[in-house]
């Protein structure tokens, strides 16, 4: 309050020269730190008792107190004066003539191994003369040194290495081992590997569509490692060492991690694709998923919206490819579609509408592929072979004998063998009451029996002739409820939904996609396109 009267301290944009002439710190000031059993440093040895004097240092202190607070620390050199005996450290301020010593206290706690010094703790306000046992130096030495280690500051997930010294290829259904070392520049290590009978034989395995194969070459230009794997999982590893390749099956040197990208379609779908990191793989999915409701030749428009959540594989800091389409929202003509992959637990996959709807119908209407329909469902056609008024309860489909029969929707074999006029059938009941039947056949699926469950499009058996007919072809039938339907114009499902634990472990599985779209829905609806390096 007294500091209040006698000065007004406001705050100023004067340089720090323009402050130190004003207050003449460079030659009021000097910072040291002393013995504290040196007798001119103790508090009553320098300063006069007198009141008035008392009372101008403690505004001059005061005063030095707030030039402090307006310019912050002050750049004045001190020094640390080590003593045999650690004994206590002591702040002087000396002004001029007189001395007066602050009550604070230097304080210095490091160790041998990893010393340190807080400038917080060294110029504490709150330490007292009174309590300078607590503050007692506890190192010999203040020579500070380096950690040993460098300090780890991320721990995530491993960069990219721009400067790669691996090649990348992805072998398609035509390649062959010549073809992919070709592509991999390394054909004379194809003859050196051939030699050894056991690496031969699992580069048998190479050849697999879709396998994901990586090789590096050492500073002669040499292969010296090779890795390849088809499920991700397993990966066989060929190394060098001492000018001889070993090669081995490891687990886990290729990892997945989810990625997220989001685009509005102007120029077209595979192309705007690619510009936010979603390769054609990804996008051919997309496409397959969302055929089901959109027609991709005809209703795709410029402003169309597009979202994906997609797995990424990664091997060495590398990303090598693109895998599974995990969730996707597709704006079109302003409708919104959503789709979620679930996996079964018998392993298998499929799309689904987060109310747990498949997404593609539930049945196909032709069960053999490019077959010309010989005859309609007609309950008042007469039998070729009978020759009397017999219903045709199903749709024939003229085809080759041993041409391919695919069951038109998921379901269980219920019966499998022979059934009078319609010679080899199977029968297979889907859910929600409604059963197919397959008739005719010259044979049946090579280990197909009762009880086994079939997916849409998988093979079940091959046409022919068998029963009462006039020439190969495969009678179908489509049931509801035990009741025939015409297959070719009956109103089929959408999609049939999941059973009822199903539908719970698809909604506990499906929680964190759904979060996801919902956040990208939105960036996505005010045109912010998200690439999959960022939103990965």
């Amino acid at each position: 309050m007294h500091l209040q009267q006698r000065t007004n301290v406001t705050l100023s944009e004067n340089s720090w020269n323009d402050i130190v002439n004003k207050y003449k710190l460079h030659r009021e000031m000097e910072v040291i730190i002393r013995e504290e059993n040196d007798p001119s440093l103790r508090p009553n040895a320098s300063v006069k008792s007198n009141p008035h004097t008392s009372s101008v240092w403690t505004y001059r202190v005061l005063l030095v107190a707030g030039a402090f607070s307006l310019i912050g620390n002050l750049p004045v050199q001190s020094r640390l004066l080590s003593s045999p005996n650690h004994s206590h450290k002591t702040f002087e301020i000396a002004l001029e003539e007189e001395t007066f010593v602050a009550p604070m206290v230097a304080k210095v706690i490091a160790t041998k191994e990893a010393p340190s010094i807080n400038q917080k703790d060294l110029f504490d306000d709150n330490v007292t003369p009174d309590n300078t046992d607590s503050l007692t130096t506890q190192a010999e030495s203040l020579e500070l040194t380096l950690p040993k280690h460098a300090i780890e500051t991320y721990t995530g997930q491993a960069l990219e290495d721009t400067n790669t010294k691996w090649t990348t290829y992805h072998v398609k259904s035509y390649d062959n081992l010549t073809n992919i070392f070709h592509k991999l520049g390394h054909q004379k290590a194809l003859s050196i590997l051939k030699t050894d009978k056991v690496i031969s034989n699992e580069l048998d395995i190479l050849k697999k569509s879709g396998t994901i194969v990586r090789a590096s070459s050492n500073s002669e230009g040499k292969l010296s490692e090779l890795v390849f794997t088809h499920d991700i999982k397993n990966s066989y590893v060929l190394s060098l060492k001492d000018g001889k390749y070993y090669g081995t099956w490891k687990k886990n040197i290729f990892e997945t991690r989810q990625a997220r990208a989001s685009f509005t379609i102007k120029n077209g779908l595979f192309f705007d694709g690619r510009k936010v990191g979603i390769q054609n793989k990804i996008i051919r999915q997309i496409v397959k998923v969302f055929d089901w409701d959109i027609d991709f030749s005809h209703d795709i428009r410029v402003g169309d919206k597009v979202t994906a959540v997609f797995e990424d594989i990664y091997h060495d800091g590398d990303k090598v490819g693109s895998r599974n389409l995990l969730a996707a929202e597709f704006i079109n003509k302003k409708r919104v579609l959503r789709t979620l992959r679930y996996t079964f637990k018998d392993g298998r996959s499929d799309y689904f509408t987060p109310d747990g709807r498949e997404m593609k119908k539930a049945f196909i209407r032709t069960p053999v592929a490019h077959a010309r329909i010989s005859s309609h469902f007609n309950p008042g056609r007469r039998h070729p072979v009978l020759h009397k008024i017999r219903t045709h309860k199903g749709t024939d489909f003229a085809a080759r004998t041993g041409t391919s029969i695919m069951t038109t929707g998921n379901g269980i074999v219920k019966f499998i063998g022979r059934k009078g006029g319609y010679g080899r059938m199977v029968i297979i009941s889907h859910r929600e009451g409604y059963e197919t039947r397959y008739g005719h056949m010259s044979r049946f699926k090579k280990g197909l029996k009762k009880g086994d469950k079939v997916y849409q499009s998988d093979i079940i058996g091959y046409v022919g002739s068998s029963g009462l007919t006039t020439g190969p072809h495969l009678h179908y039938e489509f049931r509801k409820n035990g009741i025939a339907m015409d297959s070719m114009k009956a109103d089929l499902p959408n999609s049939i939904a999941l059973a009822p634990h199903e539908l719970q472990d698809f909604r506990n599985k499906a929680i964190n996609l759904v979060l996801q779209l919902n956040v990208l829905h939105r960036f996505v609806e005010a045109d912010i396109e998200i690439d999959s390096a960022i939103g990965g």
